[in-house]
């Protein structure tokens, strides 16, 4: 065999390589977004919701232990060097417009752009495995002793009130510093894991091991796109921001963990952390699970009596303690994190919002950011029956 038919054979197989494992992601893909349709038509199982339950809880096992190995987020170090690799992509490609005589740096190019071919498949195959898949699943189930219906403004009514007044409660059963902050003595992500498994009576997807939740680095960034916690699949992390004020904690750790076992939806994830939260027995992170839905179910209430002010004032009063308590990042944080970034907040919340509704857009979740929101349809059904 020559060398110009040697060359055609490598790149023969490269093709076929190459070719096969696009076809892979366009022909499950596909599957998976026939999946509920045909369940629905046959009766069938849906295979989704097989591959959740059986195959998920082997990912998991496998790529999220061995990330639990180190204390620092892979993922985060992925996303720098994909950075990276696109920059140097872009820039190779560009000089050899100008240097193409040049054999050696044509050969090199050739060869880079065919590893980056390869990295792109396999990105494309890794997050249909551990992503796209889930949000192709069945309903997370809530309240099966009620159907589903339509719930009026005097029961969203009942379940603001409720929420709110738990809050109040447990407003005052955290433990506190001399500034009126809030201090935990005991491990969160321990108690996240513990919360978690607990659950797992009600939902067995939740079964199975759960890595540390790692704080990221660049929580800067994290900060200024207002994101409380991160799922990366890739190397199957649950990630979050390392400079949140200490309530959002125990339920975006709850929140990414569920992400981690297969509830790709953020209503459901919300759901979960909910749960995990206000059963746990800790009044921290009961008082974290309530505060996560509160403004959501809030807000709902709110628009729905077309914010009538008087009206809503009639309700259950939120305490300044826990107004004070609902946020974000404390200000002292929020003015560390000003001073150091190199791009404004709205420039980057921006941009953070774009590629998030563009991703929930390109799965299937037609309603993009308001997909946060539905979790407080999901709550009116689960206390329907107790609370009206």
């Amino acid at each position: 065999m020559n060398v110009i038919e040697e060359k055609k054979k490598k790149r023969h197989i490269h093709r076929t390589f190459l070719f096969t494992g696009i076809i892979l992601v366009i022909v499950i893909n596909a599957a998976a977004w026939a999946a509920p349709w045909i369940s629905g038509k046959t009766g069938w199982e849906n295979w989704c919701d097989w591959y959740a339950e059986h195959v998920n809880p082997v990912i998991v096992a496998v790529f999220a232990r061995f990330g639990n190995l180190f204390s620092f987020s892979i993922g985060e170090l992925m996303i720098v060097t994909a950075i990276l690799l696109i920059l140097a992509f872009l820039i190779l490609n560009i000089l050899l417009i100008f240097i193409r005589k040049h054999k050696g740096y044509r050969r090199f190019c050739r060869i880079y752009d065919l590893v980056i071919a390869y990295i792109t498949v396999a990105i494309c195959l890794i997050m249909t495995g551990n992503c796209t898949i889930y949000y192709h699943c069945s309903s997370l189930p809530v309240n099966e002793e009620t159907e589903e219906r339509q719930y009026k403004v005097e029961e969203l009514q009942a379940l603001r009130n409720y929420i709110v007044k738990q809050c109040n409660e447990y407003s005052t059963k955290v433990e506190r510093d001399e500034n009126g902050y809030i201090t935990y003595d005991g491990d969160m992500q321990e108690q996240a894991r513990n919360a978690l498994q607990k659950l797992s009576g009600r939902y067995p997807r939740l079964s199975g091991y759960y890595p540390d939740v790692k704080h990221m680095m660049f929580s800067g960034l994290m900060s200024q796109s207002y994101m409380a916690g991160y799922y990366f699949p890739f190397s199957m992390e649950a990630n979050c921001n390392a400079n949140m004020y200490i309530t959002n904690y125990p339920a975006t750790y709850c929140h990414e963990l569920a992400h981690l076992h297969g509830y790709i939806y953020e209503d459901e994830a919300n759901f979960i952390s909910y749960l995990a939260c206000i059963d746990s027995e800790d009044p921290f992170f009961i008082y974290s699970g309530y505060l996560s839905v509160l403004s959501y179910v809030d807000n709902a209430y709110y628009e729905a009596i077309g914010e009538d002010a008087e009206q809503y004032l009639a309700n259950e009063r939120i305490s300044e303690q826990v107004l004070s308590d609902d946020i974000f990042l404390l200000p002292e944080t929020w003015k560390k994190v000003e001073d150091k970034a190199i791009l404004s907040t709205d420039t980057v919340n921006q941009a953070s919002n774009t590629f998030t509704e563009t991703s929930l857009n390109l799965n299937g979740v037609s309603d993009g950011f308001a997909a946060y929101d539905r979790v407080t349809g999901l709550l009116l059904r689960y206390y329907d029956g107790d609370l009206y």
